[in-house]
């Protein structure tokens, strides 16, 4: 079975997530802008899937501080600056989705968040985010506010 859209799309902000934060450009938007374009010109994806994908990739960077809190709040005993860059990518994402895109099903965005930690990183990594964001709810972002 090939890649649905949406998760190209999910590849694609992935690997720009990755490229902003190897170049610590965190606060230059046109070069956010520019990986953006240049990540997602290497999958053929429909205009849906785009605008899901960079509307994922803004608000991830948008939110970081708040995401990362969240984060660093449900690893228990583990600094979230150790855990390795793609699995910490991978993280925001899945929190960002929970978070910030309420139409897409829990259930869809753990998975994902799985395929792309086993595609990418290690085995053990699938296992990692999976009891991450199980973890994370709506709920748990409230009591931060």
């Amino acid at each position: 079975m090939g890649m649905g859209p949406r998760r190209k799309a999910r590849h694609a902000v992935l690997e720009a997530l990755y490229a902003v934060e190897m170049r610590g450009i965190d606060g230059d938007p046109s070069l956010i802008h520019e990986i953006w374009n240049y990540c997602l010109g290497r999958y053929k994806i429909n205009e849906k899937a785009r605008f899901f994908g960079e509307n994922l990739y803004r608000t991830v960077l948008r939110n970081k501080p708040t995401i990362d809190l969240l984060i660093q709040k449900n690893l228990q005993n583990w600094q979230l600056s150790r855990v390795a860059i793609i699995d910490r990518n991978i993280l925001r994402m899945g929190v960002c989705e929970i978070l910030f895109f309420p139409d897409v099903p829990r259930k869809v965005t753990i998975d994902e968040s799985v395929e792309l930690a086993k595609r990418y990183s290690t085995r053990d990594s699938g296992r990692f985010v999976n009891g991450v964001l199980d973890i994370i709810t709506e709920e748990s972002f409230d009591e931060l506010r």
